[in-house]
């Protein structure tokens, strides 16, 4: 499981459990878009990463 946490706008820190890493990915740019700041993803294995690093460890074809 990833669990994607961020700061709302109203500075409180929330956590949100994703099942795959496509899914973590959509979950960051959600929150993004929402205002969250300080967005990271934790891994299955635990290791934790900013939004951006995540999105660049992944192998996603775009087009």
């Amino acid at each position: 499981m990833y669990k994607v946490t961020g700061t709302d706008p109203a500075g409180r820190e929330m956590t949100f459990a994703c099942g795959t890493d496509e899914q973590a990915l959509e979950k960051t740019w959600e929150l993004a878009r929402r205002g969250f700041r300080d967005i990271a993803v934790a891994d299955p294995s635990g290791k934790r990463m900013s939004a951006g690093a995540f999105e660049r460890s992944l192998d996603f074809d775009y087009d």
